[in-house]
């Protein structure tokens, strides 16, 4: 009893002798709302009532029960020089409408382990490490744009998040946008769990998006690209709009497209190829200049950019995917380009670049950081690059020099191994080969207007030489096939395709229709370009409004009609049945094709049919095509094994059996990419089930 009477009395004493100590272990509040730094040693909520720099560590102790720090931001921002939001594994950090913003300041950590939720924020601007490095990361309306990393390494931190092993993350509406650096800008490790749902966008991250390797988890529930406003920012970036060069503004390109340059190009900031994107630029012998000093182009893991029959002045890339270039010059920049990936050179000049750095190199460093280093050089002159290490460094990479190369006053060296790195120089030169390249560039063509006669009468002006096989690999239906010459500039060809009158055996022959090349494209703004003569045969520059309309209906073009490009359109029919089959190339005759739709309004020139046609037209000539691969079916164990017929090419198999060219030619070890196979050769196409 006396006990009771004890703590009736002395309790509230007690309370008020602590009340000191409990307010001591809290750093005081400035006037934005937020400590400067120090040691939070309690639960506690802190409501920012401006911007507040941090002119110290901001530490979050680690004790039981766990300690839960939450900032409401309102809006405001946390910068600071050499600030780090530092917790223990049990610690807990709620974050609310706010900005954390780096500058650009070198730290290993912006955040760093714990529990993080953070609800309507923006993370920008780390620099050196990673700017979440946590336990548990829960995300909702988040966005993360331009964390970078200087190291650059699989499995090592990842620019924007880092997950660690074992751990759990949910996220709810993130924009990951330009994180660049490390294993990605999300990198998982062992046993690390992902799960994205509400909107997920995912644009211009170098190498990666998220890394992901085998023994981690990532779920993506996502349905799609954010919109509005997201954390402190806007969730959408208009894409680039094309420059009067032809070539897009700076900024994200994340559709595959080819670009055609109608004139020079002066560079003003960066691009950034995100993943799964192919970029494609034709430069018609002029130039793409850049003053900045930095890199122009950053090329992400699974990107891929190439270049053709240009100059470049000035302009550093970055590669972690697939960079080839045919037909360039590169001169003027410093410090050279930076290539984790595989990169092709052929007929290229690369003249008066430098180094300011004694660790640099004057034109490219071959890195081999993800494992995947390679570059290769074919028909190349070096031609007074100076400083650094030398002309070409590798570290751990593999260079390749092949065919006719010259190496003319460059100095210090042309080559340099990185000592105990790996890197590897396969010099397979031809001591017997010709001059060294003085310009590869093809020059640009005077632009002309095509006479009526040229325009309309193509099919019979002037017949063009029996395509290839090879070429004609863009099939109208079953009623034509387009041939694509590998000639500059490119030119594309239509046949007809009927059966072989000597027996079905045989293989079905073609009658020439139309020619069109690039040149008369160039020439038309939009609308008719060419056709044959019976109309049943059309090219044009620009999708008609039915053939639109159905690209807009299809969720997968909605984002890729955003992006400014000439369509060119290759037609023919109708069928029997009144079908007129319409293939979409993207910019160019030689580009990808953009997509394939089927229309019934007749004829796609009839307005060609009755126009007077000179001069006289000429024998028809006609050409053997094989037939097309027919998928042989299952056996009892569940392959399917493919028994090469007359004709038949990797290319087309692949096709018909849904597979990927690349899987057979590995799966089959086939020699020179799989253009050798012969008749009767048995092709596994799956394995056997298990």
């Amino acid at each position: 009893m006396w006990l009771m009477k004890f703590f009736r009395l002395f309790l509230p004493l007690l309370f008020l002798l602590a009340a000191p100590a409990l307010a001591q272990s809290l750093p005081p509040v400035a006037a934005c709302g937020l400590p400067a730094g120090g040691i939070i040693a309690q639960s506690v909520t802190y409501t920012m009532t401006a911007d507040c720099e941090l002119t110290s560590t901001l530490t979050i102790n680690s004790a039981t029960p766990k300690i839960s720090v939450t900032i409401n931001g309102g809006g405001h921002t946390i910068t600071g020089d050499s600030f780090t939001l530092i917790f223990g594994p049990d610690g807990i950090l709620n974050l609310n409408d706010l900005t954390i913003d780096g500058q650009n300041v070198n730290r290993a950590a912006s955040i760093s382990m714990g529990t993080v939720n953070a609800t309507r924020v923006t993370f920008t601007r780390h620099y050196g490490g990673v700017m979440l490095n946590g336990h548990p990361i829960n995300l909702t309306d988040v966005l993360f744009a331009w964390n970078s990393s200087t190291a650059n390494a699989l499995g090592g931190n990842g620019s924007a998040v880092h997950a660690r092993r074992n751990t759990t993350h949910t996220w709810n509406n993130v924009v990951m946008r330009n994180n660049i650096g490390n294993g990605g800008a999300i990198s998982l490790l062992a046993g690390a769990a992902l799960t994205t749902s509400g909107c997920l966008t995912l644009s211009g991250n170098m190498p990666y998006d998220v890394y992901a390797p085998a023994g981690t988890t990532w779920t993506d529930n996502s349905t799609g690209p954010c919109s509005g406003t997201i954390g402190n920012g806007e969730a959408v970036i208009p894409p680039p709009a094309l420059m009067d060069c032809g070539f897009p503004a700076s900024g994200n390109l994340d559709a595959s497209a080819t670009y055609t340059l109608s004139a020079d190009c002066d560079l003003t900031g960066v691009y950034f190829i995100s993943e799964d994107v192919s970029i494609r630029i034709i430069g018609n012998g002029r130039t793409i200049s850049a003053s900045r000093s930095g890199y122009s182009f950053y090329i992400a893991a699974t990107g891929s950019l190439t270049l053709e029959n240009i100059a470049l002045d000035g302009v550093r890339i970055g590669n972690w995917g697939d960079f080839r270039a045919d037909r360039i010059v590169v001169s003027n920049i410093v410090n050279g380009m930076l290539n984790f990936g595989e990169a092709r050179f052929t007929k290229a000049l690369f003249a008066d670049n430098s180094a300011t750095s004694s660790a640099s190199r004057s034109v490219l460093l071959a890195y081999n950081a993800y494992a995947n280093g390679y570059v290769s050089f074919t028909g190349v002159t070096f031609r007074g690059n100076s400083g650094g290490l030398g002309v070409l460094a590798t570290f751990g990479a593999v260079l390749e020099l092949n065919g006719c190369i010259h190496f003319e006053d460059n100095s210090p060296v042309n080559t340099y191994v990185y000592a105990g790195r790996g890197g590897l120089v396969n010099d397979n030169r031809d001591p017997s080969c010709g001059s060294p390249i003085t310009d590869p560039l093809v020059p640009p063509a005077a632009p002309s207007a095509p006479r009526e006669a040229e325009t309309i009468c193509n099919p019979h002006c002037e017949l063009p030489a029996i395509p290839k096989q090879e070429e004609c690999n863009l099939k109208l239906g079953a009623i034509g096939v387009i041939c694509r010459s590998n000639v500059k500039p490119p030119v594309a060809q239509v046949w007809r395709i009927r059966a072989n009158p000597d027996g079905d055996h045989l293989p079905a022959v073609g009658t020439f229709m139309l020619a069109v090349n690039q040149l008369q494209l160039e020439a038309v703004e939009n609308g008719l370009v060419a056709c044959s003569a019976d109309g049943r045969v059309a090219a044009r520059v620009g999708m008609r409004p039915e053939i639109r309309h159905f690209f807009e209906i299809s969720p997968k073009y909605e984002e890729e009609l955003k992006i400014p490009r000439r369509y060119i359109v290759i037609s023919k029919g109708p069928t029997w049945e009144g079908k007129t089959h319409h293939v979409v190339l993207d910019n160019t005759l030689d580009g990808r094709v953009f997509g394939i739709v089927d229309t019934y309004d007749g004829p796609p020139a009839a307005e060609c049919v009755h126009r007077e046609m000179t001069p006289t037209p000429a024998p028809t000539p006609t050409r053997a095509f094989a037939p097309p691969v027919i998928p042989q079916a299952p056996q009892a164990d569940g392959s399917i094994v493919h028994v090469v017929r007359p004709g038949d090419t990797i290319s087309a198999i692949a096709v018909a059996y849904r597979a990927e060219q690349l899987d057979i030619i590995i799966v089959n070890q086939l020699e020179r990419m799989g253009r050798w196979i012969y008749p009767g050769q048995e092709l596994l196409i799956r394995e056997p089930e298990a």
